[in-house]
């Protein structure tokens, strides 16, 4: 298929993705200036004779968010084929491949003006190889190929792995692809083990008494323990929010059971491979029962208790479950499918005369079936088996715990798929806990729609307008308390330009709108794409989100709607190409249970006009303190006849909860300093003294000036001594904080007195600042205005800003066309004169200032923070290392800060595969080393996370 560069694509977008004053909700070219549309046909596709074809041309686009015509039309089929195109001149086409051969489909696509080259897709089909199957799976005949002889000496089955090829030669492992020999998965702890020692414990309180919390896997640092009681007929895997906490060390037999124990937030999806192991690989069968080919049964069944002992949940209906490998069959016709139910019920389970005969059939596992995002909803509901059935009374690894898996209330129940016999591979998933155990979650029936990347200010993130990275993102959404009887949710996210209309949905304007959202979902990830179905959005009139672009003065308002409803995912006959906003919350009208919203506000300038520019600079305290009124909760301001002064509360910054606004994330060149609150306060004069010319007058080691959110910002440039002066026009390229990687995601991190501070103008603040506010004061009383930043600043992929910016400028014209270009340090001359100056950020040094266009005090400027009377050690960790989280977690009954360091190339502190942690918190009168003339913090050095009992923590106390 034709493709244009990547580049020129981003190209045609950017063009294409700010319109003129209002939200329009559409993209204008300039008079005369239409550009020729781009066609494409999709992807190749491989079918059998006798399916239907579908064709799409929604990738199709138009530069100018123009609407598209749409022609399709053969350019070739195969001798003898009579097929003809339906809906040839819609977006969708199909058509039905009746004979074997390559279809070679054209796609031209025209705006109303210019037609777009032509785009093919080729199509091959071919004779299905067993006439009496028409499945989706694959059909293997006969033993397998024995691979691995036994995973298991000690077991009195022996569990061998083997491979088998289809008919297009694509191999099979059998039973089934497992971790059992892998590393990665660790071995879960035996309630009951025949093979080891002291593992044949009398109930499960015994068990966990044996325990050394060594088994403890960690999926969330700050989770609740939670423990599972796991017997499997015979072997399972066991995945958490997709990562591996516990796997089965008996493979085959004698039967066992298990406990695995992690630490998690609640909700949490649990994922499981269980396989039914075979004797005779490839056919499903083993010695059992008086006979040689006997086909065996499965059947699982856990319980899950949360740190209180309190069972959250248990396998039961409720769970999905999807088979990926049956046999023994050994006629064809008994299987069938409908939708994604496999079907083998029909089949004979007797024990087959001859193996060479036998046939099986295989479905790939999907890459991600253990991830939490992967969707499950169009697999078949588990089905449940009594105790009697899968035959489990008899044995002790069983029976010796029925008053945990078969407790009078909570009764946990065999699951499988719906074959315990003939289906041998299967996976079972299930969402587990609430939202409200003790993660402050909301109680069921009182939904609740929440976004990590919205701020308490309720500003829409600059990032999901059309100025973030790829023209915008969706943001990320969370919701809990759904209502009973939710089995989908819908989303839409809308503008009415006249506040009026609402809430008539056809005079909207909308950028997302979303359906088919299974019922397990509790949230999306920034720009999530493959959850739900998309209806059309009214920018582009694409299945996707596109996001806004109005401009003009004045905030607009934009809302998010969560709609929890009564009907099942795929019931709404919904067509995703035709669904717009009208059509959407009109048909799901009937079935909404509760729906959740949440209303976010915008003003944005055109950049490329400079109506956010300042005419003059503000040289009273009451026009200075404006720019510090939207971050009244971080500081405070004071005046003086001739001084402004500036109170941080806390010094830390503003940030959303996203991961990569955390403070130090992003960091690979650590000094291993902590972010310390303190309240401090910064002076700069209120009415500027002009220097006449640029000069060297900038000392390293201080700050230069104090940012909105109180926040002090150094120079770029990493301190060679105490009183160095950063000289214009010299390379301090090696010395580059931000290139060396010592800064975070945002531009800063935790200096030597822990104090947290900027090296760069604080991008983090730009997804909800006014650009017509200044981002900070600099110690000459100048402001500094966000112009440029938010690239990736180093080879080796450091990206500015996390990824959330492709480029913002919102420089002057006259700087951008070089008519009046910014000056050494970063200043423009207002009127040309020389009577007034401004600064602004740019992407490269000095980032911030190069040097103060007016008369600075600086020294005087600077709070002298405190100082530990012990200095902490800073080695243990070594700095070559990369800082993955910041957050809080109980230990010890208290609530820890930490930083999560993962050890980079060359670090010789932390093991290879270990992540370390720093915890640290403030002492309290309740603690031994309290000192109420002091302000004194506890910090524990851990170098493996995974320990969780923090046995092997370095410890100290430390006050300044």
């Amino acid at each position: 298929m034709e493709r244009k560069s990547l580049g020129l694509i981003a190209l045609l977008v950017l063009l294409s993705g700010c319109g003129s004053s209002g939200d329009s909700g559409s993209r204008d070219s300039a008079a005369g200036s239409n550009q020729q549309p781009t066609a494409n046909a999709g992807a190749d596709q491989s079918v059998q004779v006798g399916d239907t074809v579908a064709l799409s041309g929604a990738a199709s686009s138009d530069a100018d968010g123009d609407t598209l015509g749409y022609s399709w039309s053969f350019v070739s089929r195969p001798s003898g084929s009579a097929s003809v195109l339906s809906s040839a001149t819609s977006l969708s086409a199909s058509f039905v491949a009746d004979v074997a051969g390559s279809y070679l489909v054209a796609l031209v696509v025209n705006d109303g003006a210019l037609s777009s080259t032509s785009d093919s897709v080729l199509v091959t089909a071919s004779e299905s190889s067993n006439p009496s199957y028409s499945g989706t799976g694959f059909l293997t005949q006969g033993l397998a190929t024995t691979q691995v002889t036994n995973l298991f000496a000690q077991g009195s089955r022996v569990a061998a792995l083997g491979s088998i090829d289809d008919e297009a030669q694509q191999s099979w492992v059998v039973p089934g692809a497992n971790a059992y020999s892998s590393a990665s998965l660790p071995f879960a702890p035996d309630l009951y083990n025949p093979y080891v020692s002291g593992h044949d414990y009398a109930d499960a309180d015994a068990a966990l008494a044996a325990l050394d919390g060594s088994e403890v896997v960690v999926v969330d640092a700050d989770g609740e323990l939670i423990t599972a009681y796991i017997f499997a007929d015979n072997y399972f895997e066991l995945y958490v929010n997709g990562t591996p906490v516990g796997k089965d060390p008996v493979p085959y037999t004698e039967f066992n059971a298990n406990i695995v124990r992690f630490r998690v937030k609640q909700p949490f999806t649990v994922a499981m491979l269980l396989l039914d192991w075979e004797e005779h690989l490839g056919t499903g069968t083993e010695n059992n029962q008086g006979s040689a080919n006997f086909p065996g049964d499965g059947g699982m069944v856990a319980v899950f208790q949360d740190a209180s002992g309190a069972t959250i949940g248990v396998t039961d209906a409720s769970w999905r479950a999807q088979t990926f490998y049956t046999a023994p069959i050994t006629d064809l016709t008994c299987l069938s499918e409908s939708g994604q139910q496999r079907l083998s019920t029909g089949c004979s389970t007797s024990a087959p005369s001859d193996l060479g005969e036998v046939y099986a059939v295989h479905w790939s596992r999907p890459d991600d079936w253990m991830s939490s995002s992967f969707d499950d909803s169009a697999w078949p509901l588990a089905t449940t088996f009594t105790n009697a059935t899968v035959g489990v009374d008899n044995k002790p690894a069983y029976t010796r715990f029925t008053a945990l898996f078969d407790d009078a209330e909570e009764d946990a129940q065999f699951i499988w798929s719906s074959n315990l016999v003939l289906d041998n591979e299967v996976v079972v998933r299930g969402t587990l806990g609430s939202a409200d155990s003790g993660s402050g979650g909301t109680e069921e029936g009182t939904l609740q729609l929440s976004s990590k990347a919205v701020k308490a200010d309720g500003i829409l993130p600059l990032s999901a307008t059309c100025e973030g990275a790829d023209q915008g993102h969706s943001l990320t959404l969370d919701w809990s308390g759904a209502p009973a009887g939710t089995q989908s949710f819908a989303l839409a996210m809308y503008h009415f330009p006249n506040p009026a209309d609402a809430p008539d949905y056809s005079k909207a304007h909308y950028y997302w709108s979303l359906y088919d959202i299974p019922a397990t979902t509790s949230g999306l990830d920034e720009g999530e794409s493959d959850i739900g179905t998309f209806g059309i959005n009214s920018v582009d009139g694409q299945q996707s989100y596109t996001a806004p672009c109005s401009q003009g003065p004045g905030d607009k308002e934009y809302s998010i709607t969560l709609f929890a409803l009564s009907a099942p995912v795929g019931s709404l006959s919904l067509v995703g190409s035709v669904t717009d906003l009208a059509t959407l919350t009109s048909t799901v009208a009937p079935y909404v249970l509760e729906s959740a919203s949440l209303t976010l506000i915008r003003e944005r300038y055109n950049s490329n006009e400079d109506l956010h520019v300042p005419s003059a600079v503000a040289d009273t305290c009451a026009a200075k303190s404006a720019a510090f009124d939207a971050y009244s909760d971080f500081v405070s301001v004071s005046c003086d006849a001739d001084t402004f002064s500036v109170t941080s509360q806390t010094q830390l910054p503003y940030r959303s909860e996203l991961d990569v606004d955390k403070p130090n994330v992003g960091i690979r060149s650590w000094i291993g300093r902590v972010p310390i609150p303190e309240t401090s306060v910064w002076s700069l004069p209120i009415v500027p003294t002009y220097l006449s010319a640029p000069a060297s007058n900038i000392n390293i080691h201080h700050p230069i000036g104090i940012s909105v959110d109180g926040i002090p910002i150094l120079s770029y440039i990493k301190e060679g001594d105490a009183s160095e002066v950063a000289q214009l026009g010299q390379d301090y390229s090696d010395r580059d904080t931000l290139i060396l990687g010592e800064v975070d995601q945002c531009g800063g991190h935790a200096g030597n007195g822990e104090d947290y501070h900027y090296h760069a103008a604080p991008i983090c603040l730009m997804d909800s600042h006014d650009p017509s506010q200044p981002l900070a004061y600099m110690f000459d009383g100048l402001p500094l205005y966000f112009g440029t930043g938010g690239g990736v600043l180093s080879t080796d992929g450091t990206d500015y800003g996390g990824g959330r910016y492709s480029e913002l400028n919102y420089l002057p014209q006259k700087v951008k066309t070089g008519e009046r270009p910014l000056d050494a340090c970063n200043a423009y001359d207002l009127n040309g004169d020389g009577s007034a100056y401004v600064y602004y950020s740019t992407a490269e040094p000095p980032y911030a200032i190069g040097c103060y266009r007016a008369q600075a005090d600086q020294a005087a400027s600077v709070f002298a923070g405190p100082h530990w009377s012990e200095e902490r050690d800073l080695a243990w960790s070594g700095s070559q290392v990369a800082l993955t989280d910041d957050d809080t977690l109980t230990f010890d009954g208290q609530t820890w800060h930490f930083i999560e360091i993962t050890p980079a190339d060359g670090n010789n502190k932390i093991a290879s595969g270990d992540t370390a942690l720093i915890l640290y918190r403030q002492l309290t009168a309740t603690d031994a080393d309290y000192d109420p003339s002091a302000n004194c913090y506890a910090f524990r050095y851990r170098l493996d996370s995974t320990d969780t009992a923090g046995s092997n923590d370095t410890t100290a106390v430390h006050c300044r």
